[in-house]
């Protein structure tokens, strides 16, 4: 199957022929069909007008040139298990974009097992971006990029899990880029963490990398609730929700964000207390890291 970066206009319901790159090429079939995507699994956007983004199983196919036979999750080659993982569609400059971010875990056996770089029980993010466009009076989407790799994260072989509650949050930043923050959370020992996790979206591409439009940042807390680790008394009880806010920086540096947090937070034992503006959270992006940190 050839591949190339752009592909030609995808009309709206029509199968999609020859558009994955940067996934294994290896033992791919047919593509399936651009679907709607399930409501559960894409940001809603009163823009789309009536353009349906692709489906979770074509997303997969589009990074993986795999045909999961319409699941959402599946094993592949080597052990490792690719998933779709969230789906955003956004404007930038004129343009109607559709991204589908996914995941794969290492490989346990062969070549790849053995020569993989990420650290231990994280998985790897992949992505399709997609823009619209319309041809004779037909709106459809065309591939822009496709990258198996624009970063790592989660633990114990999955991806960070995807808050539902909450929106996600995002920010133009000028000369084609767009910051993200995708709400996820963490449970770590009867404590739930609310969390964002962040990409960098630049759609001319990294120097020297031109089809990696997309850049994952980091991760930042922005809350939390340990309800299940205070039953009986033995801890105190307290829960807090942050509003994600991005504030400019000087120069072109990325924005700095601002966390307003609201709940309670532990005092000393058997204590609470309300969070105030000084509790706010300040995290600013480390260019030696590639991460935003906590300032």
């Amino acid at each position: 199957m050839k591949q190339s970066i752009m592909c030609g206009l995808i009309s709206g319901a029509l199968a999609i022929s020859g558009c994955a790159q940067g996934g294994d090429a290896s033992g791919a079939s047919s593509a399936p069909s651009i679907q709607a995507a399930p409501e559960d699994v894409s940001e809603k956007d009163d823009s789309m007008t009536g353009l349906k983004p692709p489906s979770p199983d074509s997303v997969l196919y589009f990074v993986y040139q795999r045909d999961g036979d319409g699941a959402h999750s599946f094993q592949v080659e080597g052990g490792a298990t690719v998933g779709y993982w969230y789906g955003y569609a956004f404007d930038l400059e004129g343009e109607h974009y559709f991204t589908g971010f996914t995941s794969r875990s290492a490989g346990t056996e062969g070549a790849e097992a053995d020569t993989t770089t990420m650290e231990e029980g994280r998985v790897a993010i992949g992505q399709v971006t997609l823009v619209q466009k319309v041809e004779s009076g037909q709106a459809g989407w065309s591939q822009i990029a496709t990258d198996g790799f624009v970063g790592e994260f989660g633990r114990l072989d999955q991806p960070e899990m995807v808050d539902e509650s909450r929106r996600a949050v995002s920010r133009e930043l000028g000369g084609g880029r767009l910051i993200l923050g995708v709400p996820t959370r963490l449970f770590e020992d009867g404590v739930a963490m609310s969390n964002y996790a962040l990409f960098l979206f630049n759609k001319n591409g990294l120097p020297q990398t031109p089809f990696r439009v997309w850049t994952y940042v980091g991760t930042v807390q922005a809350g939390s609730d340990n309800a299940e680790a205070c039953e009986g008394g033995v801890m105190t009880c307290a829960a807090s929700t942050g509003e994600l806010q991005f504030e400019p920086s000087a120069g072109e540096s990325l924005p700095r964000i601002h966390i307003v947090q609201s709940g309670e937070t532990i005092a000393g034992p058997g204590r609470s207390r309300p969070l105030g503006p000084e509790d706010a959270l300040v995290f600013e992006f480390d260019a030696n890291t590639g991460r935003y940190q906590a300032r």
